[in-house]
Order: structure tokens, then C-alpha cells, then sequence
């Protein structure tokens, strides 16, 4: 009989496939490494797994169906440590009796065909086909590297706000926990010695919490529309004296102030993020870039009010497509001539010209772009 947790990785994906998606870490159990793993795999893998499973029947059936299929599928499938009946049995527990007769058929023949179903696995299943293409034509032969890498766990760093200083944390680390890219992106001006610092978009507050210990000298404003983040976001920076956090929508804000540093690290579809949100794959569309693509436009636009002689803004986004980076920041340059791009100040491996790439596979940290432009 599955338990509550169990239950509740399945209505994440019930959720999922009805249109929506809930996110649960499981904090209150003490098998949480359990089910994040099972939610994890289950998600990196959903491609493959839906492939495999619509070989079994006709038709797709029911929404609470398919998810108990699947996280059924993903065990049998991608977990050496739950036994296949084990999986089985929890799977057909969490629907409806009139279904489980179903539910149960279907994964006993999966687990009697896996050998069979297995060698037709490709890396390239476990993404959207439209993904997949557009990877294919940018990086060739090293596609496949990639995706695999996008599969595995991400890594995490700890900073030490003393001497901002950043190292790979291993197990339960203290301190401030932060991707690598996000990190750097903070800190691309170098030492600028800007006196105001605009955070266009702060929440949770990472990038501010690296911007007010790089320019401890500078007051830093960090802005956030949502007003439950925009709590969790005043709390998080209570103890830093150099932070200012203001409740309002960067594009609505008025004020006359200019600020030497603005980062816009604007809202994207967080493709980037794969690693840590497996299920982004499966909930962006070709549609939902070019949406985002106009809305950072629009604020990219808004922060050009915010800046002065010798302003720089650095514009990032945990999204490598090209919609939502190089052709963002290339249609601005064009627009606004007062601006340049200055090289960022950062490692060297992230370095792709003058603009900031993190590439996941080649940098051991999220998908991140980013670019510095001064205006002249």
C-alpha cells in the first residue's frame, strides 16, 4: 500500500498532466532522498517512459492513470533500488478500483519486455523534439553530451561571505548555497566601485546577497513585484545594512535616480535550469520563449531609465536560447548606440566572446547568459 509521500509524488504528476504542475520537496520525510529521486527520474526520463508505454495500449488513458503509469514505468525502468513488484503494487494502490485491473496489466507486461523496450533508448527521448533540434543545430556531434548531462544531478556551492569566496559543497553544507553561474552573474562588473546598485528583479535574493558583499560600499535596491517574495526577499537581506527592498513591478517604477550598476536578471523560461527542474522540458514551448523574448525586451527597455553616464547594466537570464540572449542584447546594441558590451569579469571557461555562457556540460554549473554593457 503506497504511503502519503507516495501519494503525493503521485499527484504531482496527476497535476502534471492535467495542465499543472506543484512542486513538493518532501522536507517532512525522513525518506525524502527517496522521493525526490523517484520525482526526478521520473521527470528526466518522462519522454522515453511515455514511448515505451504507448507501445502497450491503444490510447492514452485517464490523467491519474498515466501518472501512476509512469512513476510505475520510471521505477521498473531507471531505479535499481525498489523491486519491481514493489513498484508495481504502489502504483496500481493510487487509482480507482474500476482501473487498477489496467494499471496492473500494463506494467507487469512493461516489466516483462523492459530487456526488449530498454535497447531502443535514446538520450534524445528523454527531451521535447523541438529541443532537441534546435541543440542539434548549435553544438552537432556534442548534443548528445549535453542532454546526458542535463540528466544528472546538479551541483551545489557554498560562499563564504568573508571573502566571497566560492567552493563546491559537498553533503549538507553551511553557509550561503548557490549555483556557480548565478554566483559569477553578480559579479561580471568586476570592481566597477559603483556608490547605487539597482537589483531590478530580486527575489529570492542570491544575486543581492552577492551584490551587497561585492560593493559593500554601495547602497544596493532590490526589487521584487511579488509581495510573498517580496517578504521572504526582505527577511533573507534584514541583516545586510547596505539593502534597501522595494515592493513594486520594475516596468510601473518611477523615479529619477541613476544608478551606475543595474542587473536585470529577467524572468525567462529557466531552460537553463534543467538539472534542478527536470520538468521545465516538459512545460516550455516554442511559444513561451517568444513570449518571454518580448517581455525582456520591455524591461531591458525600462532599465536604460534607470542609468546614467557610465551606467552599466548586466542583462541575464537562466536561459541559453538564443531568442532570449543574443538576439535580446544584439537588437538593443542596435537601438541604443550610447551602449557597448564590455567583457565580462569572470572565469575564463565562461567566457564566449564578450558575453557570459555558462553551458551546464562544459561549466558544472546551471544554463546561464549574460552581458555587460556600459553607456558611453
Amino acid at each position: 500500500m503506497a504511503d502519503r509521500f507516495r501519494y503525493r509524488l503521485f499527484d504531482i504528476l496527476r497535476s502534471y498532466y492535467q495542465g499543472n504542475l506543484k512542486e513538493d520537496y518532501f522536507q517532512d520525510s525522513s525518506e525524502k532522498r527517496l522521493y525526490r529521486k523517484i520525482y526526478f527520474e521520473t521527470f528526466r526520463h518522462l519522454g522515453f517512459i511515455e514511448r515505451a508505454l504507448g507501445k502497450l495500449y491503444s490510447r492514452p488513458p485517464e490523467a491519474d492513470v498515466r501518472a501512476a503509469l509512469a512513476l510505475g514505468a520510471c521505477q521498473i525502468m531507471f531505479m535499481d533500488d525498489i523491486p519491481e513488484y514493489a513498484a508495481v503494487n504502489e502504483s496500481v494502490s493510487m487509482v480507482p478500483k474500476q482501473k487498477r485491473s489496467f494499471v496492473n496489466a500494463v506494467l507487469r507486461n512493461l516489466a516483462r519486455q523492459k530487456g526488449t523496450l530498454m535497447k531502443d533508448y535514446s538520450i534524445r527521448q528523454d527531451f521535447p523534439d523541438w529541443f532537441v533540434k534546435k541543440w542539434e543545430k548549435r553544438l552537432g556531434a556534442e548534443l548528445d553530451a549535453f542532454l546526458a548531462d542535463l540528466n544528472t544531478k546538479p551541483s551545489f556551492y557554498s560562499v563564504d561571505p568573508t571573502s566571497m569566496t566560492i567552493e563546491k559543497a559537498e553533503g549538507e553544507a553551511d553557509g550561503h548555497i548557490m549555483d556557480l553561474a548565478s554566483f559569477s552573474v553578480a559579479r561580471l562588473a568586476g570592481e566597477s566601485e559603483p556608490l547605487s546598485v539597482l537589483d531590478c528583479c530580486a527575489a529570492p535574493g542570491g544575486k543581492t546577497f552577492v551584490l551587497s558583499h561585492t560593493y559593500p560600499d554601495a547602497r544596493v535596491f532590490a526589487v521584487e513585484k511579488n509581495r510573498k517574495r517580496y517578504e521572504q526577499l526582505k527577511s533573507a537581506m534584514a541583516e545586510y545594512k547596505n539593502v534597501d527592498c522595494i515592493c513594486a513591478d520594475i516596468l510601473e517604477l518611477d523615479t529619477e535616480a541613476e544608478f551606475d550598476l543595474v542587473l536585470l536578471d529577467a524572468p525567462c523560461t529557466a531552460l537553463g535550469t534543467i538539472k534542478r527542474h527536470p520538468e521545465v522540458r516538459w512545460l516550455r514551448t516554442q511559444k513561451d520563449i517568444d513570449d518571454c523574448a518580448r517581455r525582456q525586451k520591455e524591461m531591458l527597455e525600462k532599465a536604460v531609465k534607470f542609468t546614467g553616464k557610465g551606467s552599466r547594466i548586466i542583462y541575464s537570464v537562466c536561459s541559453l536560447e538564443q531568442e532570449e540572449t543574443t538576439a535580446i542584447v544584439g537588437q538593443f546594441l542596435k537601438e541604443h548606440p550610447e551602449f557597448s558590451v564590455e567583457a565580462p569579469v569572470c572565469d575564463e571557461k565562461f567566457m564566449d566572446g564578450s558575453y557570459f555562457v555558462s553551458l551546464p556540460y562544459k561549466s558544472d554549473a546551471d544554463g546561464f547568459f549574460a552581458a555587460v554593457m556600459k553607456k558611453k
